[in-house]
């Protein structure tokens, strides 16, 4: 029988065999069904400390200091499997962890999943989709002085995950849902498990505190009556031994801060010339093809900036033939469909709460401080090296730059004694040490060389950035949204290899394709896609249907030389580009020629603008290009009157896309002395706003004062005092919204 097995391997088995075969394996799946599973898979077996925060939760609160990969998801269903008389809502930040939670729950009758927002919608009657709604529902919560009642079935049990991310907004939420969920016991409070790793705070651009975690029990004790017990989940059963100790000797200073028993090879550290795409690639291509791709990463504090990312993404694509995801921008999340099977590219917030086998960093130096950590302490190692740094499932790799000296953190020697240090820059001596730590934080305004104007709004408070909008502008929306079935619905991610069950996100495409159809129509160029009039004169279809896919892959193309990355265009060679129907291709056409039919209007398509700018001391390079300026000739003294016209095709227009459109618009008027109407339009879905200014020209300069020192001012962390002052307000305010009446 065994070799039959064997030889089945090396050629089809005999139709005879294959069938008894398949009716044994049925007889024993369904017999399996009858039987209690004795698979390890599916077989629960919580660790001694999940087992006891179980217990403990029975009748007190738990705070629990959670190590990256200790189990947090373990020790949830841990305690759902102790108490099944007990209702569980557990309560989590990202909308993919609640998705697998739920999916490892959902066994569990007693247990309840629920994201912030989805949390804050079941008590608020509403849906809330952003920090911004859930702001302004909340306000309004506090002008009507009523405490919002949970209808649905209370908890008995309550776990804030990732607690360490919490700002002002959702401690507001979450003392509102604590004390609603007691009423809706009949006064009897919750009790309360919060897990984090104070480690892991990355959202201080959102004002995340950590110490809403370690002060959790006297940030939440007035809201609930039970003591507090801390505990800590030490124990990664992600990382290896060897990571365990580089992280914990060279990184944290001996602090023994993470343990494991997992075996694994030691962390490598590539002392290398980053620029040095070819040889680089050479020494990634073995790793990362012994690991295969779809279990890669390589992850840096930012992706879309340039720098030697490009030409090693590059290289590793082009000669190297590695299948790899690039994110089309810094801050959207990763896509799993899109990076399935290959190689992902990531900044370190958007692999927050993922891992993979091999793990590649770079960007892990001095040069950190510089500018993404000025105002964070250099002798303790910054959260976001500590993230990137415990992603790693088996294979860790730093690439070290050579011209850049360590993190001031960092222990050479014990970095030598934990690491498999690689020399590829042929020098005789070891890593120097880094400098002493100890430079002064940077505080306050610091503008860099240049900024890109949709840069500008990155990792701004919703809420602070809606506050602007609203002081120095006037947003009238002249044409309202089309009904769903009226709104142009084209794919934003395509299948690019069938076989390998690749896809590609294509919705910056889609947008690209769809100006250029009106710029090849009014004016027979495609100036907004750099493409040659030769190249149109000579390829351009004949026939109508295929003008869409033409146009998307000259946009893909666009797109490659703009950010500096080919991986989508290499892997989507011998795509057809066909996902755009020529039919919505051309509704979206008429529909924004219909906006700019005049056929007096000059157009221009993806007008580059640039200027100086100054705020107080700092000055930077405000760079960017205008999607479409409409000129309309003006009888006197023959000038023109122009509109800029920012055009998107998106689900929804936000606050950041009319701050775009009225940077381009100070842009233009001050190379022309004129301010020109500002008009933003989403082809989708028909919505048109018409921006003005509420004080001229000066008001726009406001703005964009305004707006650079929301993302580039950083204040450093608020004081305990003001910050434990803060906390009892919003504690106190929730406790007199009515409704006490209620409880007990």
């Amino acid at each position: 029988m065994i070799r039959l097995w064997l030889s089945a391997k090396r050629r089809p088995l005999p139709i005879r065999l294959f069938l008894i075969l398949k009716t044994l394996r049925h007889f024993t799946e369904c017999r399996q069904l009858l039987l209690p599973s004795t698979s390890n898979k599916s077989a629960f077996v919580p660790s001694a400390q999940q087992l006891k925060i179980a217990k403990l939760c029975a009748d007190q609160n738990i705070v629990v200091s959670a190590r990256p990969g200790s189990g947090k998801t373990a020790t949830i269903e841990a305690i759902a499997a102790a108490h099944p008389d007990k209702q569980i809502g557990s309560i989590l930040f990202s909308k993919r962890l609640q998705i697998e939670t739920f999916g490892r729950l959902k066994k569990y009758h007693n247990s309840h999943v629920f994201t912030f927002h989805g949390m804050a919608g079941k008590l608020l009657k509403r849906v809330v989709p952003s920090d911004e709604e859930l702001i302004r529902l909340l306000r309004k919560v506090e002008r009507d002085g009523k405490l919002p009642v949970w209808t649905s079935t209370p908890f008995d049990i309550i776990v804030l995950d990732e607690f360490q991310d919490c700002n002002p907004e959702t401690f507001w939420l979450v003392a509102c849902f604590l004390r609603s969920n007691s009423i809706a016991k009949e006064g009897q409070p919750a009790r309360i498990v919060v897990l984090g790793d104070e480690r892991q705070s990355l959202y201080r651009f959102r004002n995340a505190d950590s110490r809403y975690l370690t002060m959790a029990p006297q940030l939440l004790g007035p809201t609930s009556p039970y003591p507090f017990t801390e505990v800590q989940l030490g124990k990664s059963f992600r990382l290896p031994m060897p990571t365990v100790q580089f992280i914990n000797h060279a990184w944290l200073g001996g602090e023994q801060y993470i343990s494991s028993s997992k075996r694994g090879p030691k962390p490598i550290v590539l002392r290398c010339d980053l620029w040095d795409s070819n040889a680089l690639a050479e020494k990634l291509s073995h790793l990362i093809n012994r690991y295969g791709p779809q279990n890669s990463v390589i992850i840096a504090p930012s992706i879309r900036t340039k720098g030697p990312l490009q030409g090693l993404t590059n290289r590793l694509a082009e000669v190297y033939r590695i299948p790899i995801s690039v994110p089309t921008n810094d801050d959207a999340p990763l896509d799993d469909q899109v990076i399935h099977g290959k190689m992902c590219i990531s900044t370190i917030h958007q692999f927050k709460g993922r891992e993979r086998e091999l793990v590649i960093l770079l960007g892990m130096d001095s040069t950190y401080f510089k500018f993404l950590g000025r105002d964070q302490p250099d002798d303790t190692c910054p959260n976001e090296a500590f993230v990137a740094l415990t992603r790693a499932l088996n294979q860790l790799v730093l690439l070290h730059h050579d011209k850049n000296s360590m993190m001031p953190c960092v222990s050479v020697d014990a970095l030598y004694d934990t690491a498999e240090v690689i020399n590829m820059t042929g020098r005789k001596t070891e890593i120097p040490p880094p400098g002493l730590p100890g430079r002064p934080l940077q505080l306050g305004l610091l503008l860099p060389q240049t900024c890109g104007v949709r840069d500008m709004t990155r990792y701004i408070q919703g809420d602070a950035l809606d506050r602007v909008v609203r002081r120095c502008l006037h947003v009238k929306r002249t044409s309202p949204r089309l009904p769903g079935r009226e709104r142009i619905n084209i794919q934003n991610v395509v299948a690019s290899d069938t076989q390998k069950g690749f896809f590609e996100s294509v919705s910056d495409i889609n947008g690209l394709a769809i100006a250029a159809s009106l710029e090849l129509e009014t004016s027979g160029t495609l100036k907004s896609l750099d493409v040659d009039q030769k190249e149109i004169n000579k390829n351009m279809p004949i026939v109508p249907q295929q003008l869409a896919p033409w146009l998307c892959r000259h946009a893909c193309e666009y797109e490659a030389n703009l950010s500096g990355y080919r991986p989508r265009v290499i892997q989507m060679e011998h795509h057809k580009f066909d996902w755009i129907r020529h039919e919505d291709l051309e509704l979206a056409r008429r529909r924004l020629g219909n906006e700019l039919a005049d056929p007096a209007t000059s157009l221009e398509f993806e007008v580059e603008m640039s200027q100086r700018f100054k705020v107080g001391r700092e000055t930077t390079d405000l760079l960017g290009r205008a999607d479409i300026v409409a000129s309309y000739p003006v009888k006197n003294e023959g000038t023109s009157d122009k509109t800029i016209w920012e055009i998107k095709f998106v689900s929804e227009l936000t606050n950041e896309h009319i701050v775009q459109a009225c940077v381009y618009a100070y842009l233009s008027g001050s190379k022309s002395g004129e301010l020109p109407r500002i008009i933003l339009y989403n082809v989708r879905d028909g919505d048109k706003r018409e921006i003005t200014p509420r004080h001229g020209r000066p008001g726009l300069r406001k703005l964009i004062i305004d707006v650079l020192r929301l993302r580039y001012t950083a204040a450093g962390e608020v004081s305990y005092e003001e910050f434990i002052e803060r906390c009892t307000e919003t504690t106190q305010k929730v406790m007199r919204l009515s409704g006490s009446e209620d409880e007990g």
